[in-house]
């Protein structure tokens, strides 16, 4: 991109879209139609209507900003909210300490490293996923990795290499991964979980976050979004898993209900009731659990 001129809003003002060199909304600003520039900037409050927002840098933005349009950028970093209408796509790193809504797809490159809470109405996808505040998406999830320490919602199957949670997990499809690691906390609901290796866990004994519960509390009452609060209290039950389906090649289960276990290599720990376990290899059951068909295939 060439030499443009910087925009700066510092007091209250309208400005047509174009191309910028940086942008700043240090007061309240609205741009109107598309928006080219190598920095975006917004301490303040800022909208940009009937057009999109491309930013061959970072978007950084410690207030409110909303854009009608879809949201192309190398960075983001939001510690105030952020919403897009159209779609979000960060090419490499997306640091979220506030609140990001996309009504779109939400498509993060690098690290999508979600400390606030961020919502898509369709599918996420990123490559490294960290979640120690609450993620939800109205679709699916794609990832190489998930490392979940908050709260994971997905209305659609999740897909990755790697997925491991402490904190709450609520899959309406399937999960589908090489390794998943579970230490529960909370109640955990997924609907199938597909994978090479399964191990899931109760939380800890020791009177830690796992076993005591947790609670994510957001005031999100910030322009553009209106005064809302999240609020999700993780101890409000045992650490329990409920499944229909849980598929692999090694299973490995405690505090966990499920209608279907099917593995080689399958063990059944304290706390679990499952109507059908399916094994092709060994099956060990612990005195504490509740089993009721065993079917050697």
């Amino acid at each position: 991109m060439g030499e443009y001129r910087d925009l700066q809003i510092l007091g209250v003002g309208k400005e047509p879209g174009g191309r910028f060199g940086k942008v700043l909304i240090a007061g309240s600003g609205k741009l109107s139609g598309d928006v080219e520039c190598n920095e975006f900037t917004v301490p303040g409050a800022g909208k940009v209507e009937d057009g999109g927002l491309t930013v061959h840098g970072s978007i950084s933005c410690h207030g409110a900003c909303k854009v009608e349009g879809p949201v192309l950028a190398q960075g983001l970093s939001v510690h105030g909210a952020f919403s897009t209408e159209s779609g979000c796509e960060i090419r490499a790193d997306a640091e979220i300490l506030g609140s990001l809504k996309s009504d779109g797809p939400c498509v993060i490159g690098g690290l999508a490293d979600v400390k606030g809470a961020v919502k898509t109405e369709q599918d996420f996808r990123g490559r490294t996923v960290r979640v120690s505040g609450v993620l939800k998406a109205e679709a699916g999830m794609k990832a190489e990795s998930f490392e979940v320490s908050g709260v994971l919602k997905s209305e659609g199957d999740v897909q990755a290499e790697t997925f491991r949670a402490e904190g709450p997990v609520t899959i309406d499809g399937e999960l589908n991964a090489e390794t998943v690691e579970l230490q529960l906390s909370g109640e955990s609901m997924i609907e199938t979980i597909v994978g090479g290796s399964v191990r899931v866990r109760a939380g800890r004994e020791n009177g830690g976050a796992q076993r005591s519960g947790f609670r994510v509390h957001l005031d999100l009452s910030l322009p553009f979004f209106g005064a809302r609060k999240l609020n999700y209290d993780g101890g409000s039950s045992r650490p329990h898993l409920a499944s229909s389906l849980i598929e692999a090649d090694e299973i490995d289960l405690e505090s966990t209900d499920c209608e279907t276990v099917r593995g080689v290599k399958v063990r059944i720990g304290p706390e679990c009731v499952i109507d059908r376990v399916e094994y092709s290899g060994s099956l060990v059951t612990d005195p504490n659990c509740t089993v009721g068909e065993k079917v050697k295939i």
